[in-house]
């Protein structure tokens, strides 16, 4: 399978526990991280590729430290002829799901186990070929991640022992009515009427009740990706269609790599060295943790002898082991927070620390920052603009859930990831996740803290008439905003600080799409806010990133040079002032979106595809920009706004 399914891919949207249908239409589930790696000997038996396992080593170390997991592996990518044969035909396996197929003439239902590589041939009838399998659309799910079948026997109120005789007939009616499985045998039927069926508690979103609840079906526990295990659940099971967006939520986390610029050079030439070492890293790693420093430093030494007449002292290679990616907190000591960032917020304040620095050749082969000019006219509001020339970004797969989102996906980590994507986890100092590393380019713009405040400060009045308590609970609720660490932080102030960031960004790469070449779909953002009066943040990373050695062809760094770069944020600015479905657009009904913390954001103005923005269309207000049709001149950029006079 994983020859049809570019690595990417893999760590999302087609991670391990997701529903892939395959070139030939059948609907497969993708396994677990112990089915990965193996390839079919000629006997058709899986053996596992232990080369294979040691060549797919990624160490990204601020990654690990937030999930507490030591390292991390690419996914196999499928060579049908390689001369290394260790490394050629990997698959990542499927497991065939839904199991049960019906015949699209005769309605009959039959299941096939999960291992089944083929159906069975069309019914013979009087006069030839009597319909072909189909898999049936109906399954069932629940909010702790499992993924079953629909219990068709017990639907209907079947007691047979066998699984023959049952008919599923769908007389294509507007409604679940129309829909009826029936026993031949014991003559018991129930339409699905009802089936679908799900309550939620308003305050929670935990679910309270489902038709198959109702009708005393319980979750059974089981996890298909990992072949036939189970465990036991008291969630409500509920029926979905098999192609519900809401029956998989994959999470993923990604970083940029970070150098250590406040290193000395010769730290700085050991780590580039360590850099392309990293299985061999791995076994340092574990040297570490158990005490066994001597072995270790022995081990970073035979690394470096190739390189060196006269090696390094120790301590030296010691300390550019231990600090390799995770940048020098110690050189930005003068701009850490007056209150405790959270987790996210403090991982992200170290990326926006690095990016608002020049970084030029020879710092770094992984991470290129050039400053640019501001233009002239933009320079009351905009505090730099960087062109990120290089960078490396590493996206991690650790885990997934299904009907709901959770509001703490970190939690439970490692121990929830080893759980759920393993049939047996491996011991703590050999757990990993799949990863994929891309390289790519971007802009960073930060806004002027000083204009804000202005900004803020003018507005006040109509900001805390847009933004009440109850919007801004649900922005501070939402930890894909990354929020500040303290509840009493998330202020009307942050709120309108972030959508007006997030926003620009928006509107920005809608712009930026017609001008570099991009598809809207293949550019990304990384949002920065943050409202600590010591160490304040107000920009976005704008970048293209491809999972190869090369990355990106410079068309998005090219238009951050003040000639090219104030025509598109003009542009950008005028095609926001005004949206199709305006005024309903601008209205303010206290929230709008999946998760009701947007407000003047639609399809028709600011909304990416999910791909694109990070919050998958979270957090957004196109009046923080341009203002509304009853008061433009409170956009922050209304001045920018053809035919407006401030």
């Amino acid at each position: 399978m994983a020859s049809e399914i570019r690595l990417g891919q893999l760590i999302a949207p087609f991670g391990p526990g997701s529903i892939y249908t395959d070139k030939n239409g059948v609907p497969n589930i993708i396994c677990g991280l112990d089915f990965w790696y193996k390839k079919q000997d000629e006997r058709g038996q899986w053996q596992a590729g232990e080369t294979a396992l040691q060549k797919h080593v990624i160490i990204e170390p601020r990654l690990s430290e937030l999930l507490n997991v030591p390292h991390f592996r690419q996914p196999p990518q499928y060579y049908s002829d390689h001369q290394n044969q260790e490394l050629s035909r990997l698959d990542v396996q499927t497991h065939r799901f839904p199991t049960w197929y019906v015949n699209n003439v005769t309605g009959k239902l039959r299941r096939f186990s999960l291992n089944a590589l083929r159906l069975a041939p069309p019914e013979k009838g009087p006069t030839g070929p009597k319909g072909l399998w189909r898999p049936v659309r109906f399954i069932s799910v629940c909010a702790h991640g499992h993924i079953a079948d629909f219990p068709w026997k017990r639907w209907c109120g079947c007691i047979c022992p066998s699984d023959e005789g049952l008919i599923l007939r769908d007389l294509g009616g507007p409604d679940l009515r129309s829909v009826k499985v029936t026993c031949q045998a014991c003559n018991k039927s129930h339409t699905l009427a009802g089936a679908m069926f799900m309550d939620r508690d308003p305050a929670t979103g935990k679910i309270t009740a489902s038709g198959l609840a109702r009708a005393g079906i319980a979750c059974g526990g089981e996890r298909p990706w990992l072949g036939d295990a189970t465990e036991a659940c008291a969630e409500a099971p509920v029926a979905v269609l098999i192609n519900q967006s809401n029956i998989y939520f994959g999470k993923t986390i990604s970083s940029i790599f970070l150098p250590n610029l406040g290193s000395e050079r010769d730290i700085l030439e050991i780590q580039e060295i360590l850099g392309g070492q990293e299985l061999k890293l791995t076994g340092v790693q574990v040297l570490l943790k158990v005490g066994l420093r001597e072995d270790a430093l022995k081990q970073l030494q035979d690394i470096l002898k190739p390189h060196y007449a006269t090696l390094p002292d120790d301590d030296s290679i010691l300390k550019a082991f231990e600090s390799l990616g995770r940048g020098d907190r110690s050189v930005y000591s003068g701009l850490q927070p007056e209150l405790e960032d959270s987790k996210g917020l403090a991982f992200r304040r170290a990326e926006y620390n690095v990016l608002r620095r020049e970084i030029g050749p020879g710092k770094s082969s992984e991470l290129r920052v050039m400053p640019s000019c501001i233009p002239s006219d933009f320079s009351s509001w905009l505090g730099a603009v960087n062109l990120v020339e290089r960078l490396r970004e590493t996206r991690v797969f650790y885990g997934f859930e299904r009907l709901t989102r959770s509001g703490s996906p970190l939690d439970g980590m490692p121990a929830a990831a080893m759980r759920q994507l393993f049939r047996d986890p491996p011991e703590a100092e050999y757990q990993w996740l799949p990863a994929i590393k891309n390289y790519g380019e971007g802009l960073f713009v930060e806004l002027q803290e000083e204009a804000i405040r202005a900004w803020l400060d003018k507005n006040c009045v109509w900001l805390q008439e847009r933004f009440d308590k109850e919007f801004v609970g649900r922005m501070a609720s939402e930890t894909l905003l990354l929020p500040p660490g303290l509840t009493s932080a998330c202020t009307w102030q942050w709120a309108a600080r972030y959508l007006l960031v997030h926003t620009l960004a928006h509107i920005l790469i809608n712009q930026l799409v017609f001008e570099c070449g991009y598809a809207s779909a293949s550019l990304k953002e990384r949002i920065f806010v943050s409202c600590d009066v010591v160490a304040p943040m107000a920009a976005f990373l704008i970048y293209t990133a491809a999972g190869d050695s090369e990355g990106s062809l410079g068309g998005l760094v090219r238009l951050g040079r003040p000639e090219l770069f104030e025509p598109v944020v003009r542009r950008a600015v005028s095609r926001a002032s005004w949206c199709s479905a305006d005024p309903v657009c601008s209205e303010n009904l206290g929230g709008s979106g999946s998760r009701l913390v947007n407000m003047a954001a639609c399809h028709a103005c600011v909304l990416l595809p999910e791909t694109a923005c990070e919050t998958i269309n979270s957090g957004l207000d196109r009046a923080m920009i341009v203002g509304t049709p009853q008061k433009p001149e409170a956009g922050f950029l209304c001045g920018l706004v053809e035919g407006f006079a401030i």
